[in-house]
């Protein structure tokens, strides 16, 4: 894949935000700090896409093709060394302070070229997002301070979440599934905290992960009565990497196959206890299903983008491809649905950061903390030994709880669902679409077209299938009604 002299998507000026979702005007009157934020997001992600991930985007996914446990390693570290991987960190903290709005623009930009290498620096912020869920303060500390120590030492903290097992997939994400379920990975009590047995199966970051906040039921025969989430470094005795997954496309980032034999897990490393590891799960999922949604946005442009600098360029006689009708109306309705799922995915956003977990960095309490507390007391060990006492450690679970409500996270699980199907179903529908337009030639491999096309499919599965998330919006929104 080469640059584009045509003006769009990835190969646009930056920021276009105001132009290309001009709703965000209002906001940026009352708020003009908050655009601001994402503005400055979008033109750091997009000169990272544009100059540092395009140039070598092939390169990468013939070599992972090769071998499934490669990992390019030059990349991630200069994603490192602009804070990409800890951009929702607090900015006083360490990390870039960019809210839900901003990382979404991360990661539709990033997706835009690899949604894989994409997932390589923006998921490793799911062991922040498990800890604020439970948002145990002392544990959030621990987490942030030890995310921002790797960074400026430029050495790797990857998190994986382990939810898929052989025989429970989908399943573990839906209480009515869940009844049903017969999980082969179990729980049990011994002195002083757990021992844990079994597998866990298509794991992303699973064979790089140094940490795994992992869904694990205490028995097998009531899944959703016991289901409780640890905390498991992978340093610890019994915890070993099956197979790394070969696949079809997003090879880039790593799949793998987790075992975990008697594997001791201390009483800390309990986040949640047997019956609120389903609860736990959807508070993730509510917001991590409508950020897939973003990704399956970014790939959808991305290929747009790519069909429509090869149809520029494709002499067909006396005219070039791109002005022959037929494929101009296809571009055009290609740019219709992207636009409005679009507006749906940044509606999503901005509703995180007003009504959800993310709000809580902009409430009075944690605001001015951050404003009057100095960045090496934030960060200190001293810090974190005080909010582990009792009475503070469950403070910042209190609080996070009056702020996002049972009802709250449902209800966000219905609309990130309806903005995860939205924009995973557009990217498989536009990878199929400018396959029409290019033809046998513009799916060549250089050109990196048919490589979204590959991508693009698993985008429907992981996260809830598209078909759990379909029935999430249909228990959520209409079957109240009858």
């Amino acid at each position: 894949m080469t640059p584009s002299d045509i003006k769009f998507g990835l190969f646009a000026d930056a920021p276009d935000l105001l132009s290309t979702l001009p709703a965000l005007g209002k906001l940026n009157k009352h708020c003009p700090a908050y655009i601001k934020s994402a503005e400055n997001a979008q033109v750091i992600a997009r000169r990272f896409a544009r100059n540092e991930m395009l140039p070598k985007v092939l390169e990468i996914d013939e070599k992972c093709t090769k071998d499934p446990r490669y990992f390019d390693w030059d990349l991630w570290k200069k994603a490192n060394d602009i804070k990409l991987n800890i951009s929702p960190i607090p900015e006083k903290m360490g990390g870039l302070g960019w809210n839900a709005l901003a990382n979404a623009v991360l990661v539709e930009e990033l997706s835009s070229v690899c949604l894989a290498s994409a997932s390589n620096i923006t998921f490793n912020t799911f062991g922040l997002l498990g800890a604020m869920v439970e948002c145990r303060t002392g544990i959030v500390l621990k987490i942030i301070a030890d995310m921002v120590d790797a960074q400026k030492k430029g050495e790797p903290l990857f998190w994986s979440w382990a939810i898929t097992e052989p025989s429970a997939g989908t399943d573990m994400e839906h209480g009515r599934a869940m009844a049903t379920m017969r999980p082969s990975t179990h729980a049990q009590k011994a002195p002083g905290g757990y021992i844990i047995n079994g597998t866990k199966c298509f794991i992303t970051n699973g064979s790089l992960a140094h940490y795994v906040i992992a869904n694990i039921c205490f028995d097998i025969s009531a899944p959703k009565e016991s289901m409780a989430t640890f905390l498991i470094p992978t340093d610890t005795k019994g915890f070993s990497v099956g197979t790394v997954e070969r696949k079809c496309g997003q090879k880039a980032s790593q799949t793998a196959e987790i075992i975990f034999k008697d594997v001791f897990v201390p009483e800390e490393n309990l986040w949640e206890p047997p019956g609120r590891g389903l609860r736990h799960t959807r508070e993730i999922l509510s917001i991590t299903r409508g950020f897939i949604g973003v990704a399956g946005l970014g790939l959808a442009r991305g290929a747009l983008a790519q069909a429509i600098n090869f149809a520029a360029h494709k002499k067909m006689g006396t005219h070039r491809l791109i002005d022959e009708e037929w494929v101009r109306f296809i571009i055009a309705d290609i740019v219709k649905e992207i636009m409005i799922v679009r507006h749906a995915c940044y509606n999503f956003a901005i509703a995180l950061d007003t009504y959800h977990v993310w709000r809580m960095f902009e409430e009075l309490p944690i605001k001015t903390s951050l404003k009057i507390l100095p960045q090496n007391f934030l960060l200190s060990k001293s810090l974190q030994k005080l909010a582990q006492t009792k009475i503070l450690d469950s403070a910042g679970t209190f609080y996070k709880n009056k702020l996002v409500s049972e009802e709250t996270v449902e209800a966000f699980v219905k609309h990130g669902s309806a903005v995860k199907v939205a924009g995973t179903d557009l990217a498989v529908k536009v990878a199929n679409r400018v396959a029409d337009i290019v033809g046998l030639e513009g799916m060549s491999r250089k050109h990196g077209i048919e490589k979204y096309f590959r991508d693009a499919k698993i985008t429907q599965i992981y996260e809830g299938t598209n078909q759990a998330n379909r029935l999430d919006l249909l228990e959520n929104e209409i079957i109240p009604l009858l």
